[in-house]
């Protein structure tokens, strides 16, 4: 068991509506300025940290990446810091984006 689910982005955006689930793209900078889930914010070295330790550890995270595939090693790190609701979108920004589901342009 690895601790995490894998959504497709219809199910990721059932549970973002029906809890506060927390959004987090692991893409670079660049791709999340230029469009980005909407509700989601961007990890990265920086901002990683603090995001950890004011998290609670029974939130709802959703993780995203461009295309599903490193989002599983970032929901696996989720799971290891103690996190018991992590999920990935299967598929990523791109799945996301040809269900033409909600997209914020920085």
């Amino acid at each position: 068991m690895s601790g995490y689910a894998e959504l497709s982005p219809a199910e990721a955006q059932e549970l973002m509506q029906a809890e506060d689930a927390c959004v987090i793209d692991i893409r670079d900078g660049n791709s999340f300025s230029s469009a980005h889930i909407t509700g989601a914010i961007q990890l990265d070295q920086t901002s990683l940290g603090p995001f950890l330790e004011a998290t609670e550890k029974d939130a709802a995270l959703v993780i995203y990446c461009y295309h599903g595939i490193s989002s599983h090693s970032a929901a696996s790190f989720f799971v290891d810091q103690g996190f018991s609701r992590v999920s990935h979108i299967a598929g990523g920004f791109e799945a996301w984006q040809q269900q033409a589901l909600p997209v914020d342009h920085s």
